[in-house]
């Protein structure tokens, strides 16, 4: 718990000691105001105060004014006078003038002392500060002029302007003193009135204090709710962010496993016949590889870390894509309906994202019927207006597509439903569940600025409501062709493979020198520099990895193309984005095949690389 929220629970007192001091506050506020009556009389005194120190203050703007003027014709006519003596007089006249200036009540109980001579005051006040303002400046100009040998002594026509200046600063500020000893007289009766005011004023805030005082516990446990809510959510962000940081570091060195477990058995799946059937068990081998990279996605999904390629899609049509799957999950003994809008908006997300979400959330609902019943999925359009979901989001006023999908199953108990999207956390065996399925969707949903919404009674059912943003723009036709057959090369070309990891590097050239590739292999960036340096034969194509010891992928291409800037590029990498963006790699922006990839994905990209014409950027 974090310090602030523990602060934050200890200042909330138990409830009987808020009841325990409504008398005590009520007394407060009745000697406070005793202590207001005898108070007025000083009130009254100390606005007096005030306006006889403005009508001084002018007294003081005018001598501190006549001295700097005093001094300024001594200065000229070559007697010594110190020049801070002449600017601190005219900086406190200043200071004085802005006083009087910003003293005049214009809004709230300032009004109070409003009267008829205010509005003059404030507007002679400030014509005298721009007199005074040029005043001072042409003083300035005098004892800079006298400094540098000019023309402004006695008679000359600075000095003329000089003593016009003063003459019309000074008429301002005879009459500005005049209307402020006009205001004295009457202080006393507007002094009078603001104290009976504020008396008033008091009186009232006594009465409703105590009314007040009444709902104080009601405030108290709602403030003490926002603040279990707040823990609560603050502590499932810290869970997520601590695995979503294991996640992420782990994903990078996994994924090499992965890549190098896959190679191995598409190479020895190129060197068997169709029919031999060690092919099929390699075939389960990368089924089961691919489910240990899709489980490093469900981890990346929730602590929203996860690479995604957002597209405008129709859930329709993603939910068609996948509908086939759904009668194998769920079994004969539940029946399943949907009700899908045939006028739906589309939304912005990675559609293999919502495949997951979609996948999770059926999963979820048959497991909660093991004995059948039934399941329906629905999607509509929907506009919110600013409110908090039952999980206590708040969702902001705007327009979504919902995604509502219900079960008659088990529910979810009251005392668990707070529990049920932290990562791992699952009533299930072990064995059957990881307790990422729901968490997986939470992170999806949140990571595209959507919400989820939750209904569920136990023993009655269960139904989430996911919400994502309407996105403009048509959506992006999904295509169903199969995956083209792994083939050799279209031309022959010499690559420079470099690769930290010894058996993904190993597995990696056999499969390219398979594909009809002449491969060179470097296992760091500073190994590949050698080689190109030495080389023979000129390099067609690099595949570097990104994160690597050292030099790491993109500077070893920089420097690469130093030599050679129409050299071509394709990038691997099992980390995610965020990573590789700190290294300068924006993935759509560079040739990039992620980690664990296929034989027959690194093929299409190399023929599509080797195909193209080499590009080439300024040195």
């Amino acid at each position: 718990m974090s310090d602030s929220i523990a602060a934050q629970r200890a200042s909330i007192d138990p409830g009987h000691r808020g009841w325990y001091w409504i008398p005590v506050v009520l007394l407060a506020l009745g000697i406070g105001s005793i202590l207001m009556l005898l108070a007025s009389d000083w009130v009254r005194g100390r606005l007096m105060e005030h306006d006889i120190y403005l009508a001084r203050a002018v007294g003081q703007i005018q001598t501190n004014t006549a001295v700097a003027h005093l001094w300024v014709e001594e200065l000229v006519t070559g007697d010594a006078v110190d020049r801070s003596e002449i600017g601190e007089h005219l900086a406190q006249a200043k200071r004085l003038i802005v006083d009087i200036e910003s003293s005049t009540p214009s809004s709230g109980l300032g009004k109070l002392f409003a009267s008829e001579e205010d509005e003059p005051i404030a507007r002679l006040a400030a014509t005298a500060r721009q007199r005074l303002d040029s005043f001072t400046e042409i003083s300035k100009r005098r004892e800079d002029g006298y400094a540098m040998g000019s023309p402004v002594g006695i008679g000359s026509p600075i000095d003329v302007r000089y003593d016009q200046v003063f003459q019309e600063l000074f008429t301002d500020l005879h009459a500005l003193e005049q209307l402020l000893e006009s205001r004295l007289l009457s202080s006393e009766a507007r002094t009078n009135a603001a104290v009976r005011l504020i008396l008033a004023v008091w009186s009232l805030i006594v009465a409703s204090s105590a009314a007040a005082i009444f709902n104080r516990e009601r405030h108290r446990r709602e403030a003490e709710e926002a603040l279990h809510r707040s823990e609560e959510q603050l502590l499932q962000a810290q869970k997520m962010e601590a695995v979503g940081r294991l996640a992420g570091g782990i994903a990078h060195d996994i994924n090499n496993h992965l890549a190098a477990m896959t190679a191995q058995c598409e190479l020895v799946k190129m060197g068997a016949d169709e029919r031999d059937p060690v092919c099929g068990k390699m075939d389960a081998v990368i089924q089961t590889a691919g489910k240990s990279a899709s489980l490093i996605r469900q981890l990346l999904a929730f602590s929203r870390r996860e690479p995604v390629l957002a597209q405008t899609v129709n859930v329709n049509e993603v939910f068609e894509g996948v509908a086939p799957m759904f009668d194998r999950l769920i079994g004969e003994d539940v029946t399943f309906s949907t009700e899908l809008d045939g006028d739906l908006w589309n939304v912005s997300i990675d559609p293999s994202q919502l495949e997951q979400i979609l996948l999770n959330l059926v999963v979820n609902a048959r497991d909660a019927m093991p004995l059948g019943g039934e399941l329906s999925l629905s999607t509509y359009n929907v506009e919110h207006r600013d409110f908090r979901s039952s999980m206590g989001e708040r969702i902001d006023p705007g327009t979504y597509v919902c995604i509502r999908v219900s079960d008659t199953g088990c529910g979810i108990p009251d005392e668990i439903r707070d529990k049920i999207f932290e990562p791992f956390f699952s009533t299930k065996d072990r064995s059957q569940s990881s307790g990422l399925g729901l968490a997986t969707v939470h992170g999806i949903v949140r990571q595209n600025l959507g919400y989820i919404e939750l209904d569920s009674r136990s023993g009655v059912g269960t139904t989430f409501r996911i919400y994502l943003l309407k996105s403009e723009g048509p959506a992006v036709a999904r295509s169903s062709a199969p995956a083209a057959a792994l083939s050799p090369a279209v031309q022959p070309a010499h690559v420079l493979l470099v690769e930290d990891n010894d058996d993904l590097r190993g597995s990696t050239m056999e499969i390219m020198q398979m594909l009809g590739y002449s491969v060179t292999p470097a296992g760091s960036a500073e190994q590949a520099l050698e080689i190109f340096a030495g080389a023979r034969r000129s390099f067609d194509i690099v595949v570097t990895d990104v994160i690597m010891p050292g030099m790491d992928g993109k500077r070893l291409v920089d420097r690469l193309k130093r030599h050679r800037n129409d050299l071509r590029v394709v990038f691997i990498s099992g980390y995610t984005d965020d990573v590789m963006l700190d290294r300068g790699v924006a993935r759509g922006e560079v040739n990039f095949v992620p980690k664990p990839f296929s034989a027959s994905m690194l093929a299409d990209k190399l023929r599509e690389v080797l195909a193209r014409e080499p590009l080439t950027s300024a040195a």
